[in-house]
């Protein structure tokens, strides 16, 4: 199985330092998209610059995952 890592980069650059196996681009990609969810809601702050590059078992870039801030909770 191919290896993937997920490294987040907001101007500063967090390495995935193991990563984990998938079936394909397709599914890493799909994981990517559950890594951005979790850091929007972690650190909610607008940054457009903001997202998880999938780096292929080389470490190469295969894709960019943009992270969205949190959406507001607006109750009035």
């Amino acid at each position: 199985m191919p290896h993937y890592y997920f490294d987040i980069k907001d101007g500063h650059r967090l390495v995935d330092p193991s990563g984990l196996d998938f079936k394909d681009d397709y599914d890493a990609i799909a994981k990517a998209e559950v890594i951005a969810i979790g850091v929007s809601l972690d650190k909610p702050a607008v940054d457009p610059e903001r997202h998880i590059a999938v780096l292929n078992d080389f470490r190469e870039e295969i894709c960019r995952v943009p992270v969205y801030s949190k959406p507001s909770m607006n109750t009035t």
